[in-house]
């Protein structure tokens, strides 16, 4: 018996906005009520994933780049009740500046993620972006993958809140910051951030692409 597979591409986008972790979503019609899925799409022919991630991207958010990374290939046969598909599934990463400022809402929705339980999300993408929530937490502990939810010049408060917010965690000040420093992954712009009554010193990622740290937790 000859089976017959749909090949799809899925994307998880986060992003950090008024102090919560979301998540990027397409809403739909479905069986008389609203619907959110992660944006996707059938894989085209003669192109390669890279190109399909770029043109699904574009197409169902308008967003034109962000930090990309292959999760996992889901593949149950139940998990869309309307054929066999098998989805390549990434996760993506953008700063609430970036995202703003290219985002087509009248596309996408923008949801947190801590409200997701009460949401109707369809098929098994709840499955899929708690799978890619989990990645996302491991990476922060050995690498700089920060950098690509953060401005260019940041505060330290802001990073150890990226942390935070990311992990579910609260953080001790001097601990994170004796951390971070030890990392050699940051170092001071000599610039200070006025925009409150103390100013702060603003730090950078020393590197521009993603880092693996050669220590066993970063936090």
């Amino acid at each position: 018996m000859l089976t017959i597979y749909i090949l799809a591409l899925d994307i998880v986008i986060f992003t950090i906005y008024n102090n919560e972790l979301c998540v990027v979503f397409s809403k739909v019609n479905w069986k008389n009520s609203i619907g959110y899925t992660i944006p996707g799409w059938i894989v085209a022919k003669w192109y390669d994933l890279e190109q399909n991630f770029d043109d699904i991207l574009k197409r169902k958010t308008w967003i034109t780049w962000v930090y990309k990374e292959q999760l996992y290939t889901f593949w149950n046969p139940s998990r869309d009740p309307r054929w066999h598909v098998v989805a390549v599934c990434y996760y993506a990463l953008v700063s609430v500046d970036s995202f703003l400022t290219k985002v087509d809402f009248t596309k996408v929705d923008i949801l947190k993620y801590s409200d997701l339980e009460n949401l109707n999300i369809l098929y098994d993408h709840k499955s899929i972006i708690d799978y890619a929530k989990q990645r996302l937490e491991w990476k922060l502990e050995y690498t700089n993958i920060a950098k690509e939810i953060l401005p260019k010049h940041f505060k330290m408060s802001s990073l150890q809140k990226v942390y935070e917010i990311i992990t579910g965690k609260a953080y001790d000040k001097r601990n994170f910051q004796k951390k971070i420093f030890s990392l050699n992954i940051i170092s001071e712009t000599w610039e200070l951030d006025r925009t409150s009554n103390r100013p702060a010193k603003l730090y950078k990622f020393d590197d521009e692409k993603l880092k693996i740290i050669e220590q066993n937790s970063m936090v």
